[in-house]
């Protein structure tokens, strides 16, 4: 039985080991396009079972003449299995001409261009033993060598990679709690009845995707909940957060309640350096632990143990600290106030709520805000950089001559046809109202604003201390105004404030795959180009736009299929999507007209997959004027069609015949390999014609 892969696709290191112990190799093909990011030179290697560390070499004899200077390898165990890597020894040229990424993060054995590298190695070292294992997020972890003007002898080139690897069982590392339906990393941990026989309840708890770095930018909380006679103990095992640059916590921490709910005066600690078995129990039956990831940065997280004890186990609980330390914000506010404005009608004076009392509180007396305004042209800068801490520390606005003062800043973009705005913020934090309050300040938040009547008003106001959603124009502008204060009035711990964002004209709705048809939201996928790849709606992962419509084609070769795996679907609607229900929706078709054998989809949605009948598969997205929300990303794949069907595409008028290999069946082993080694032989003829 074949328990793991080593896989490139085709295109990279290939092995498979068994339970007989006996290795497979497979060779790669070569793709005609020499700009794809995987079409490398292939390789070959010998891997181990699970209980053994495999290894994995990689010298100049095998980099030299590498097709695009370049070199892929997939690490990939069982669906149960994550990877566990660690680089040993690595020789590489000085100046970074050589270079080895790591992927830990994949789904598919496919690398996007927009795909970041978790690690890169680039400097020239003899011995990295004591470098820590990088672990997988799931079943599946990348290298890519690159090589910028190789030598053209081997005695030049003095390249060496030595790593060893094994796959570790993802049960290992499970939270064992409830998920809250509908949630990331949301979780309830109960204890046993009191009528059940044995321990009252116990187990652990981790962050998402532990042991690999945890996601940026999430908010995950674990509540134990006990029996009025019964105590929460944690203990923490392990606790990597980014290192703190200065005193007290800052974008990411843990907070840890003495209560089943947010109290900022039920404070047990907030954590956010290594304490290795830091034990911790609460005074009453409930527990809360707050994580809130709020940097660009990220780390491996932490792992828990936690235990329901009787009130006479367990020790004496920790004194409950001053009430007046505040907390990290535990909400993402700009989320929050999107959502809930997108969800009320506009032509209701509701919708302008929020900016009739910013302007109410902005006009209060005594307020004085010292004015400034940035204007940014599509005619001058296509893209660029802009940030709060510039005003505060300008010459024109002096902290040590002026010292406390409030600022009001705007910023106006200003695109050219059909360009539109992006805007992507990548630190933020500014105090919401108080504590535990979701509610911005009016003088002390970003606005952003829109045109009505000839003035304007406050259609969004974003404070909080996570990152907003990408932000997009409908038109040819943008306007957003900040109001600021120095020194700022925090209401958490997080030591940064303000705001750095970047701004882009774009006219290809943010849509980076495909090839667009001239200046519509359209763009084709053709596999002659590439096999596989992402595409999502404009925007991705910010709101989609209104009034638009978005049409993705698929063109597959010869004897070929399109498969399209949604990984991510929330589309604004409900019913049946139709016009009487006011919904945006996305429609499936086999042809250029509608195809009657898909209905519409909208709403939020699992993970799913759609497959051609042909050559020819349409996606296309409607939106309204009314509410939006984020809406899809997929990963498209063309693959052959199955090879002991016999298909015809009767849209297309063209015959599809599909091949395979009826080699006796003598091991279940070589059946794969066979069959792999014919599609392999098979796709490198048919895209050489």
């Amino acid at each position: 039985m074949v328990s793991a892969w080593l896989l490139a696709l085709g295109l990279a290191l290939t092995a498979i080991r068994s339970g007989h112990g006996q290795q497979q190799q497979v060779a790669g093909s070569n793709s005609k396009q020499s700009q794809l990011w995987l079409d490398c030179s292939c390789l070959h290697s010998n891997e181990r079972n699970s209980s053994h560390w495999g290894r994995l070499s990689i010298n100049a004899s095998q980099a030299l003449g590498a097709k695009n200077n370049c070199l892929m390898v997939f690490i990939g165990g069982m669906d149960d299995e994550l990877v566990s890597f660690q680089l040993e020894q690595l020789q590489l040229r000085a100046g970074c001409l050589d270079s080895v990424e790591v992927f830990p993060y994949l789904r598919e054995p496919v690398i996007e261009n927009s795909t970041l590298p978790a690690d890169t190695f680039c400097q020239h070292s003899k011995n990295r033993s004591s470098t820590t294992p990088i672990y997988s997020a799931g079943r599946l972890l990348g290298l890519r060598l690159r090589f910028q003007h190789p030598p053209t002898k081997l005695d030049n080139w003095s390249l060496n990679l030595t790593a060893s690897y094994r796959f570790l069982k993802r049960e290992n590392f499970k939270t064992e709690g409830r998920l809250v339906p509908h949630s990331y990393c949301d979780f309830y941990f109960f204890a046993s009845l009191a009528d059940e026989v044995g321990s009252l309840g116990q187990g652990y708890f981790h962050s998402p995707r532990f042991p690999a770095h945890y996601p940026a930018h999430i908010k995950c909380a674990y509540k134990f909940i006990g029996r009025p006679d019964t105590r929460v103990e944690i203990v923490f095992e392990e606790l990597q957060l980014p290192p703190v640059l200065s005193g007290g916590c800052q974008l990411d921490a843990l907070t840890i309640f003495d209560a089943e709910s947010a109290h900022m005066n039920a404070v047990l600690d907030v954590l956010c350096t290594p304490c290795p078995t830091r034990r911790l129990v609460s005074s009453g039956p409930d527990m809360l632990l707050e994580f809130n990831a709020s940097s660009n940065r990220t780390a491996k997280g932490f792992r828990g143990k936690y235990k329901f004890v009787t009130n006479g186990q367990g020790g004496l609980p920790l004194a409950l600290p001053p009430p007046a330390a505040p907390i990290l914000e535990a909400a993402s506010v700009a989320a929050k106030q999107q959502e809930k404005l997108q969800h009320q009608q506009s032509s209701s004076s509701a919708a302008r709520v929020n900016s009739l009392q910013a302007d109410a509180e902005l006009s209060k007396p005594g307020l004085s805000f010292e004015k400034c305004q940035h204007t940014y042209d599509s005619r001058v800068n296509k893209s660029g950089t802009f940030e709060s801490n510039q005003l505060f520390f300008s010459k024109n606005f002096g902290v040590a001559n002026t010292g406390a003062r409030s600022i009001a800043c705007r910023y106006d973009f200003e695109a050219q046809p059909p360009e539109r705005i992006q805007i992507k913020f990548h630190d933020f934090n500014i105090p919401t109202i108080h504590v535990n309050s979701t509610e911005c300040q009016a003088n002390d938040a970003l606005h952003v604003m829109i045109e009505v009547g000839g003035r304007y008003e406050t259609q969004e106001l974003i404070c909080g201390a996570f990152l907003p959603k990408p932000l997009m124009s409908n038109g040819l502008q943008i306007h957003m105004q900040y109001f600021g204060k120095y020194p700022p009035e925090m209401t958490n711990k997080v030591q940064y404030y303000g705001f750095r964002a970047e701004y882009r004209f774009l006219s290809n709705f943010g849509i980076m795959s495909g090839v667009q048809q001239g200046e519509k939201c359209t763009f084709v996928y053709n596999s002659s180009e590439r096999i596989s790849g992402l595409f999502h709606s404009p925007n991705f992962p910010g709101y989609y736009l209104e009034n638009v419509v978005c049409n993705y084609y698929f063109y597959a070769g010869r004897d070929e299929r399109v498969v399209l795996h949604f990984t991510y679907f929330d589309v604004e609607g409900i019913g049946a999507c139709d016009h009487q229900t006011a919904s945006d929706y996305v429609e499936f078709s086999n042809f250029m007209s509608t195809d009657r054998k898909y209905s519409k989809y909208c709403g939020k949605l699992q993970d799913f997959e759609m497959r051609s009948d042909g050559r020819f598969f349409r996606v296309t997205l409607h939106s309204n004027d009314r509410f939006v929300a984020i809406g899809f990303r997929a990963l498209y794949t063309f693959e052959p069609i199955p090879m002991n069907n016999s298909v015809t595409d009767l849209r297309g008028n063209a015959s599809m015949q599909s091949y395979v290999s009826h080699a006796p069946s003598r091991d279940t082993h070589f059946d794969i390999i066979a069959i792999i080694s014919f599609w392999v032989h098979y796709s490198f003829i048919k895209h050489s014609i």
